[in-house]
């Protein structure tokens, strides 16, 4: 090393992250270990009512079909109103659905009409609540250190509701299914919790004076503005639809895991919450490697290097049939998903204006969240009518390996789309304080 280098004790200390970044992510951490149950209770509790994959399926798009319809309505409202409010009041109204869920299984009334009624009522509410609070992050945390908190933030998220919660879902799916949804319950109200006590202004930066209503039109002329906005912009628009068509991959495959983990693999809920729990094993050892490496080499590399190991375990996963093989796999996937959200959210919160950042994120998710529903349709859908042909065990792999194409064909896509110079053009110009 140089003589001239400063000591260690001399450089600068990193900037802290703050009491408020401190709540939010609490709040985040309680929901997302809620969630982590329903992501393994949810889909087992259907297949133990039905053995169809695609009714299996449709209850799995139900809990998604919420980000296609009210993503764009969301980003709206979150604009015009006190963020942290409209996050306690999801997780409230989430936290009694799940209740009474709870109440359905222990009576033993569960059925696929009223699972998929559930799922689509919880997952409004896990609209309002998520997308709101990817808006609330950047309010909270100095823009100088959002590629720290946006890792923590997805770390977190990742490792309490794969890494904890869902083992944890297969304990509890062990003694009972009632149980598992109760416990989720009592984890949102906490989530509601932390958020009462987090202080701040969480209002858009450019609310006006008056808080008179606005009529329906101007609602939507706010809404259009957000979409316009995105759709016009040389990174957002093709961000949104690469990452629609990745989600369609993830959904395709998402569609009948819990079926080919039962009738392929052999597999209990335990095992299947564990492997569940491995994705995030690679989603954590993301969070704390990525945001150093990945400030030194491009956003393009980036992009293209996680989708590139997306690819390569989805196509796996549809050639093997082993559980030490499905556990490597999950290890991938969850590292490449981690990748690719720490870079595109990092590069979303360069490129949007604050007073636009609730409604653009809205319109981004509906693009791209929108297209998990329809991913697990088709899954459920290819894995019904392919089981005649190809038997059951194919049948259910078929999802696999049609995502392991999809996702190849994205790795080119990105690469001749998002190119270095397009992003970093689209960095130049941003002003995050431009109206």
């Amino acid at each position: 090393m140089s003589q001239s280098s400063p000591p260690a004790t001399d450089r600068p200390r990193p900037e802290p992250l703050g009491s408020g970044f401190r709540r939010l992510l609490a709040a985040l951490g309680l929901g997302n270990l809620g969630d982590g149950i329903a992501v393994v209770a949810l889909p087992w509790y259907a297949a133990t009512i039905t053995d169809d994959p695609f009714m299996v399926a449709l209850v799995g798009a139900a809990t998604r079909l919420p980000w296609l319809l009210f993503a764009l309505p969301a980003g709206v409202l979150g604009d015009r109103v006190d963020r942290r409010r409209l996050m306690m009041a999801a997780g409230g109204i989430k936290a009694s659905l799940l209740a009474a869920l709870a109440a359905l299984a222990f009576m033993g009334l569960g059925s696929i009409p009223s699972l998929i009624v559930f799922a689509l009522l919880v997952g409004v509410c896990e609209v309002f609540f998520d997308n709101t609070a990817q808006s609330v992050l950047p309010t909270v945390v100095p823009r100088s250190r959002l590629e720290r908190a946006n890792g923590l933030f997805q770390g977190v998220e990742r490792v309490l509701n794969k890494f904890v919660g869902a083992p944890l879902a297969g304990v509890l799916l062990a003694v009972s299914t009632a149980l598992a949804f109760g416990v989720q319950a009592l984890l949102i109200l906490g989530a509601v919790a932390m958020l009462f006590v987090l202080r701040g202004d969480f209002r858009a930066g450019d609310q006006e004076a008056s808080e008179e209503p606005r009529p329906v039109s101007s609602v939507w002329s706010r809404l259009r503005e957000g979409v316009v906005w995105m759709w016009h912009h040389p990174v957002m628009r093709p961000m949104a639809l690469i990452t629609g068509l990745s989600n369609l991959g993830a959904a395709l495959m998402a569609s009948v895991m819990v079926l080919f983990v039962q009738d392929v693999l052999g597999a209990g809920p335990q095992t299947y919450g564990l492997l569940m729990t491995v994705a995030a094993v690679g989603a954590v050892a993301g969070s704390v490697v990525i945001p150093s490496f990945a400030t030194r080499m491009s956003v393009s590399t980036s992009l293209v290097l996680s989708l590139t190991l997306m690819a390569v375990a989805a196509l796996t996963l549809a050639l093997l049939r082993s559980v030490p093989a499905f556990m490597v796999c999950q290890l991938l996937i969850g590292f490449a998903s981690m990748w690719w959200n720490i870079t595109a959210i990092s590069l979303f919160g360069r490129v949007i204006p604050d007073r636009l950042r609730s409604r653009v994120f809205s319109a981004h998710r509906t693009l791209s969240w929108g297209m998990l529903p329809l991913g697990m349709l088709l899954g459920g859908a290819l894995a019904r009518f392919s089981e005649g042909l190809l038997g059951r065990e194919w049948s259910l792999a078929l999802p696999f390996l049609s995502a392991g194409l999809l996702e190849t064909a994205l790795v080119g896509i990105t690469a001749l789309v998002l190119t270095r110079r397009v992003v970093d053009e689209a960095l130049a110009r941003s002003d995050p304080g431009a109206g």
